[in-house]
């Protein structure tokens, strides 16, 4: 094959120009470590290059949920640790009341220190977020969780909506707690009634009768207690005859059963007492009744202290369901802290298979681009000798 000048001019630029090309392409790789810039050099590199940007981001995106979902749990275990703080120091305040030497002076300063914990323990109620959210109002965040009507009741105005986090693909968390559910839904301390004329009770135990009321009830069932009292000795049967006690009337005719005293007049010998149904409130309404009792004059010690017996049942009762809050809350931290070092892991090795997948070895590029250069300057050498000779420089 006949090699001609021209023939020889074009192979000579169209390796320069290949050569120039491949040049710009290390170039451009060494500047920004990618392997390709387009999807037409590599169509799925780049596709895997987009979908690992996508799960990395996703994952940052994850972290920054993480710590916000943090942040407001932390805020929650605040309130409610200082919640609980507060219903301790009220349940002890009452215990310290229930003191047969105290006058009306003492109860109305136990009276004056419930009052102070009362507003205090509202105040915490509508704690807000730094943004101006309550955090006890479900999913109506901007209304208080707690107000107050015009005649002193304390009334709930949380839904029962819980807020929630998506903090990793798989995982979502709760970052607060409904009022209604944590405040509102404090069992009252149990009580009785009684129709039967010439029968009045009272609670000397009101944790004993407490507790047998929640593990005797039966919600589909007659609650009834039947007493029979023959000469000084009593019965007294449940629900299908079954007797729960018996013993001897004291002789002012008292009989103490499970902490209730039942009080029978001279010539009744049967009655019925009724366990009354459960009922919930919450501790602000019931430190506000037990309150109104102590600076009532007309109510004797002895009522006001057994005022102050079952207001510590009804508080302790909330004060557990507070505790219960706390420990789903800690639960929860405790999983955003393995969610968080999860996350990070998982965006490492996403971002180490990218690096693997996308991007250059610098050293190789570098060494690549010494050796194209190194292959165009002898190009444009060769080139510029073999065709800067002339027919005489040949003859000679």
């Amino acid at each position: 094959m006949r090699v001609t000048t021209g023939l020889s001019f074009d192979r000579s630029v169209r390796y320069m120009q290949n050569s120039n090309a491949r040049l710009e392409s290390l170039d451009r790789q060494y500047n920004t470590g990618a392997k390709f810039a387009t999807a037409s050099e590599n169509p799925t590199g780049m596709g895997t290059k987009l979908r690992l940007d996508a799960e990395i981001a996703s994952y940052k995106q994850y972290s920054v949920n993480a710590g916000l979902a943090a942040d407001q749990l932390n805020l929650e275990e605040t309130a409610l640790s200082s919640i609980y703080d507060y219903m301790l120091h009220a349940v002890t305040s009452m215990q310290a009341g229930v003191n047969g030497t105290y006058d009306q002076a003492n109860f109305n300063t136990v009276a004056q220190d419930l009052e102070e914990t009362r507003d205090m323990l509202f105040n915490l109620m509508n704690t807000k977020t730094a943004g101006g959210e309550y955090i006890f109002s479900g999913n109506q965040s901007l209304t208080p969780a707690f107000s107050r009507t015009s005649d002193g009741e304390y009334i709930c105005n949380a839904d029962g909506g819980r807020r929630q986090v998506k903090v990793s693909p798989s995982v979502t968390l709760t970052t607060s707690d409904s009022g209604l559910s944590v405040f509102e839904k404090a069992q009252l301390c149990r009580t009785a009634s009684s129709a039967t004329a010439g029968v009045t009770l009272s609670y000397e135990n009101s944790d004993e009768f407490n507790s047998f009321v929640n593990g005797y009830t039966n919600a589909y069932d007659s609650n009834d207690l039947s007493i029979s009292v023959t000469g000084d000795a009593y019965t007294i049967t449940g629900r299908g005859g079954e007797v729960l006690q018996n013993g001897t009337v004291s002789p002012e005719g008292v009989i103490n059963f499970k902490g209730l005293e039942i009080t029978m007049t001279a010539g009744v010998n049967n009655a019925v007492v009724s366990l009354d149904p459960p009922a919930n409130d919450n501790a602000l309404n019931t430190l506000s009744a037990i309150i109104d009792v102590l600076r009532d004059e007309n109510v004797s010690a002895y009522d006001k202290a057994q005022a102050l017996r079952m207001g510590q049942v009804s508080l302790n009762s909330a004060k557990e369901n507070v505790n219960l809050a706390l420990g789903h809350v800690g639960s929860r931290l405790s999983n955003i802290d393995a969610v968080i070092n999860s996350n990070d892991a998982l965006s490492d090795i996403k971002t180490e298979v990218r690096a693997n997948e996308c991007e250059v070895d610098v050293y190789e590029v570098v060494a690549a681009l010494l050796q194209e250069q190194n292959a165009l300057n002898v190009a444009r050498q060769t080139f510029s000798s073999v065709h800067g000779e002339t027919l005489f420089d040949y003859i000679r």
